[in-house]
This record gives C-alpha cells, structure tokens and sequence, in this order.
C-alpha cells in the first residue's frame, strides 16, 4: 500500500509538470494580469473582499522567539502598507492549540512531521481555511497594498475581491510564499482532506516536505481541482487565479529566489532547503525526462505486478 501511495504521487508530479502549462495556454482567464491593462467580459469579484487579515509564520523549533526580531523590517513593510488590516505572526504554541482545536484530524500529522517547514505549510493552509484573508512568507517585503484600488479598467475593485490569488513556480505549479485566500475555499478543504494520505516517508528532507505539504503537494491538489472544476459551473466565488503580467507571462510574478516583482520583494532565504535540494531542483530543470522516467517506471511497476499475478496463478495450477 506505501508503495502504491508513493507511486501516485509521482504520477502527480508527472500530471503537474505535463498539464500545467498547456492548460493555462487553453484557459487564460485563469490568469489575473497585474498591472491591469484591459477589463474582462465576466464578472469575477467577490461582493466582498477577503478578510483584512496578513497571516505569517514562525515555528521556532526550541529557539527564543526573540529571533523573529530579524524579520522586523519585512513585518513592518506590510503593516505600513496595510494600516488597517490584521497582522499575526503565528508561533509555535499558539498554532499547535489552534491545529488541535480546529483540526483535530490533521493534528496528529501537523505534531507528527519530522520538519518544522512541513507544520509551517499546513498551518497557513489552515489558517486560510478557518479565517481567510492572506498569508506572506517572512521573507516576502510588501511594495504595494494589496487592497490598493485597481482603477476603470480592473474586473475587480482591488486584488482582495478576488476569491484565490497566487503566484506561479518554476518549472511548473503555483506557489505558497504568497496566497490570499477567502475563508472555507474549497480548493483549501481539498487540499486539507489529503493531508493524511501525502503524510508518506521518502528518505529525503527536501522532496518529503514538498511531496506531504510544500509546493509540490499544493501543486498537484491544485491542477487537479482545476482540472475537475472545469467539467463543472465554477461559481465566482470558488475561482481560482495565478498572478501575471500585462502579456500573461507569470514569471515576472514569480517568488523565485532572491527577485522584486510588481507586488513583492523576495528575500529568497529557503532556510529550510537540505542536503537533497540541490539534486531536485536539477531534477526540475530537466522535468521533460524526469516525468517519461516517471511514466516508464510506472509503466515497469504494473507490469511487474501483474507478472508477478500470474506466476503465482501458474504456480497455483502446477500444484
């Protein structure tokens, strides 16, 4: 059953990395282009805006939360742009009260990983689940307010009338560092119901957190909600947009190593990457090979399995 599990969650990386870019280019209205440059034919903004909420993280791992200090400016960057809103920086105590008392079918698995960034993942899902609003990496520095009037020609009053913004990643995917989020998505309940079954030991630091909670994992629940939200009515309040350009390009979007983008500037820490990393972004650089191995040795672990099937009906019959 493990290896069932962890086989399925490759053929996800495979689907992700094979999908993702061709489903974008059929459907661009996925796309939320900022700056905004033209008006949209469809109505997609929430009659309200998201909660005037900024959710950030900081699990200490034993260390004095007196080190979060560091992290001043960057807090600071969003609370002066954003003078009316809600800003927490949640801490180890009080995230694992609020897991145990709102998640209590998660929480044996948020108190159970091996890695702080794993319980950091979960709880900002979470966190946008019960409350909604937006969650920032510690690393993300504000350049512009995200409830900030969009102007005439905007589908949307600000950002924050949209039910679902977030950044793309590299090579393929969206990314965490950034979500704004309405409370009760059902993208999120998804991504909350599957918790339990990606909660799978791989051997390695790196590709462990990203395949149980990280980008990855957030990657893969995403294209396939998408991907059975589109044999469906979506209404305007359950979408789902990826921040862009003006052209629709995401990357000048992206918080992808130490980068400004039109919203953000990304400090690119990382501090989490392992011994593993390197040899998986490699991987990423190459996904076109990587996802035919993954298809190949699916392929060879059916038919292994079936082979095996049937000597044993043979040998069944010999006796």
């Amino acid at each position: 059953m493990l290896l069932r599990n962890h086989v399925r969650d490759l053929l996800e990386i495979g689907r992700t990395y094979s999908t993702f870019h061709p489903y974008l280019r059929r459907h661009q209205e996925v796309l939320f282009r900022y700056p905004v440059t033209s008006r949209r034919d469809e109505e997609i903004a929430l009659n309200e805006p998201v909660p005037k909420i900024i959710h950030q993280i900081f699990l200490s791992d034993g260390r004095p939360d007196t080190l979060l200090t560091k992290y001043e400016p960057v807090i600071d960057s969003c609370k002066q742009l954003h003078p009316e809103w809600e800003a927490h920086v949640w801490t180890h105590r009080e995230s694992e009260t609020f897991m145990a008392e709102y998640y209590p079918e998660i929480h044996p698995h948020y108190i159970g990983y091996r890695q702080n960034i794993q319980r950091a993942n979960i709880l900002r899902y979470a966190l946008l689940h019960h409350f909604g609003g937006v969650y920032l990496d510690l690393d993300v520095t504000c350049r512009v307010a995200l409830d900030a009037p969009l102007g005439d020609n905007s589908s949307v009053p600000t950002l924050t009338h949209l039910p679902w913004l977030t950044p793309g990643a590299y090579p393929a995917g969206v990314n965490n560092a950034f979500i704004l989020a309405r409370p009760q998505h059902p993208f999120l309940t998804e991504l909350l119901r599957r918790v339990p079954s990606r909660d799978l030991s791989w051997g390695m630091p790196y590709v462990e957190n990203m395949l149980s909670t990280g980008c990855m994992f957030f990657s893969n629940v995403w294209m396939s909600f998408v991907l059975h939200a589109r044999e469906k009515q979506v209404q305007t309040a359950d979408r789902m947009y990826v921040l862009a350009d003006e052209a629709g390009d995401m990357e000048p979007q992206m918080l992808r190593g130490k980068v400004v983008t039109p919203l953000f500037e990304h400090g690119g820490a990382s501090s989490w990457h392992g011994w593993d990393a390197a040899a998986v972004v490699l991987i990423g650089k190459h996904y076109g090979y990587f996802t035919l191995v993954l298809l190949v040795l699916a392929v060879l672990l059916v038919v292994g399995k079936y082979g095996a099937n049937d000597e044993e009906l043979g040998l069944m019959k010999d006796e």
